[in-house]
């Protein structure tokens, strides 16, 4: 493992060393708020951070979020099958209850299972997706362990109407259907969005049916003091045909998803800014058991299990004489949980956040220092402080350190998940806790190549992992564990109209005890992108992946094999506002799975047509 870390060392401070400046073509400087919840350059953050754009999102041709953030490198999707099927995040060797999904700063994660469902987030309303690496408990709180990912949504227009509309048809009758409307007049604007999905599905009793309508709206007292207002509203219907080795032909799963929050954006002076959100996720989950012949919402057998999340958060944001911010907050949430099979049950948490930045020596280094307390009404008390920097080595070049304690409270079903025969809660299970320290570096030289090196290390405690022994899925607090890894990023402009993008990880995540690996967790992973893309508006983007074999157990005796994709988007403007578009996922028409017994599509291809006016 050494060795590979320093080959891998020696050969990027090699290559940074010898490139050149190739282009002339300047990015414009992106903005993100994931790392510090306020809004800073993402070259300057002092946390390892990538953005997904709305441009990129649409060339992708991508039917969900997964398909979207699966090509970041760290980024781990345990995948159940196609379009609808249950498709969790995980990174840097995390679960995916410790992997935080916020929209527009709203947390997303049930609290039922710790997990934010992906298929349920429209693409269209997406303006950019912020992936922060590494853990975030010290302004985030409980599930930020691993990574979070923030989604930022559209702003309404306040001037002409903007109107899309999308069309797709492609492989298994898989149908797409979007439309998007905004405008506004005078100091108000609205965003409006419906979808509807529907395909029949690769596998017998693997058909997907799901509708969602978003509504945003914006009003601008003046440019310093804002309201917003979001809701939404998501209902699909699953086939769950199970495992190859225990088919099932006639068992649903119905999804009802609707919320609602609210912000206030005030800026009283150049000095201080002050923000207030107040929110609601409403979840029910439906499964439907023996439903053959049934052409309603009935069966012989229907568990049913609602939560509700609601919350509140305020904060400020001080500047002093240019070179010190404080940012610093509160937190109110309540998680409600009401189930067939485990009861009510029910917990408050309060927390409050405060981070110190420093801009020193011209802004050439950044100090954040800050910290968390949050009190569980069932599990006590929990500080997560954090401390990073930022170093600018060299034109172009700057250096990233960060040692960060984070933890996740279990969820309602570690807790409570009734003992069905193959699965049970564990009501003694703790509160995991982790320390993590990385380090890294960012060089951009000139236009033409971008590097990123990341080395880090996790040591947790009582880490929740779910594994089966003996036939039975339990929650367990694994004495201790360490996963340490590296990630390695390169882009490459190699003309005007041309670009390459390299990416790898590797991760060791062992149980400390046992030395057998957690489950799920490839060591190696690779991502290589060819894209192509001139001012005609054509677009061709040639995306490959590899990820290595997997353990199933925590015994690790059973190994899920490693796999190759290759795929191809293509996207053409035909006319101003119509620009149609080709997805080809599994050229080589692999058979592959990335959970054991749940295999996922072969060759397939879709289409559509986007008309924008």
């Amino acid at each position: 493992m050494r060795r590979n870390i320093l080959t891998v060392l020696i050969f990027s401070a090699l290559l940074a060393n010898t490139a050149f400046v190739f282009a002339e073509n300047i990015e414009l400087e992106r903005i993100v708020v994931t790392p510090s919840r306020i809004e800073e350059s993402a070259s300057g953050a002092a946390r390892n951070i990538e953005v997904i754009t709305a441009r990129q999102i649409s060339d992708s041709s991508a039917e969900d979020l997964s398909e979207v953030i699966e090509g970041i490198t760290p980024v781990n999707i345990s995948n159940y099958g196609g379009l609808g099927a249950a498709k969790n995040i995980r990174m840097r060797g995390s679960s995916a209850a410790q992997v935080l999904v916020l929209v527009d700063g709203r947390p997303i994660n049930n609290p039922r299972d710790g997990q934010a469902e992906l298929n349920s987030i429209p693409l269209v309303d997406i303006e950019r997706v912020e992936i922060m690496h590494g853990p975030a408990s010290s302004m985030y709180g409980s599930g930020a362990m691993g990574g979070t990912i923030n989604i930022i949504t559209k702003a309404p227009p306040k001037g002409e109407s903007e109107t899309e509309i999308y069309s797709g048809f492609g492989s298994f009758r898989t149908y797409v259907e979007r439309l998007s409307h905004g405008g506004g007049a005078g100091k108000l604007g609205y965003l409006f969005h419906s979808e509807y999905e529907n395909t029949e599905g690769y596998r017998d009793n693997s058909e997907f049916a799901s509708r969602d309508f978003n509504l945003k709206l914006a009003y601008d007292f003046t440019i310093d003091n804002k309201l917003s207002l979001n809701s939404g509203y998501y209902r699909s219907r699953l086939g769950t045909p199970g495992t190859l080795s225990a088919p099932d032909s006639d068992d649903k799963q119905i999804a009802l998803k609707n919320f609602i929050d609210a912000g206030w954006d005030f800026r009283a002076n150049d000095s201080l800014a002050v923000s207030a959100k107040l929110y609601q996720n409403y979840d029910r989950l439906e499964f439907l058991e023996n439903t053959a012949g049934s052409m309603f919402d009935t069966a012989d057998n229907k568990d049913i299990h609602t939560t509700k999340a609601r919350g509140f958060n305020i904060q400020f944001n001080p500047e002093f004489y240019g070179v010190y911010d404080l940012v610093c907050g509160f937190d109110y949430t309540a998680n409600l949980n009401d189930s067939t099979t485990s009861a009510k049950h029910k917990y408050l948490v309060r927390a409050g956040y405060l981070e110190n930045k420093f801009r020193l020596f011209a802004e050439k280094l950044k100090l954040n220092l800050g910290a968390r307390l949050d009190d569980y009404s069932n599990f006590g008390t929990e500080i997560s402080p954090a401390f990073s920097a930022l170093y600018d080595v060299g034109e172009n070049v700057s250096a990233r350190f960060l040692i960060s304690r984070s933890f996740r409270a279990p969820t309602f079903n570690d807790l409570y998940w009734p003992d069905e025969g193959w699965a049970r809660g564990n009501p003694n299970v703790k509160p995991e806790k982790g320390i993590t320290g990385e380090i890294g570096i960012n060089s951009s030289l000139g236009d033409w190549v971008r590097l990123g090196l990341t080395y880090y290390r996790n040591d947790y405690d009582d880490l929740i992992n779910w594994a089966e022994s003996g036939g039975v899925w339990e929650p367990t607090n694994v004495g201790s564990a360490v996963i340490d890894g590296i990630e390695f990023s390169s882009d490459l402009d190699i003309t005007e109209t041309l670009t390459a993008a390299f990416d790898y990880s590797y991760v060791r995540a062992k149980d400390d005890k046992s030395g057998k690996y957690l489950i799920y967790q490839p060591k190696h992973k690779l991502n290589f992108s060819l894209k192509y893309a001139d001012v005609n508006g054509l677009c061709v983007e040639l995306k490959s992946q590899f990820t290595d074999k997997r353990y199933h157990d925590a015994a690790n005796s059973i190994k899920v094999k490693n796999f190759y994709l290759l795929g191809v988007n293509i996207s053409k403007k035909i006319s101003d506002g119509v620009t149609c578009f080709l997805k080809i996922d599994n050229i080589l028409n692999k058979k592959y799975q990335v959970i054991r017994d749940y295999p996922m599509p072969h060759f397939n291809i879709n289409g559509g047509i986007k008309l924008e006016f």
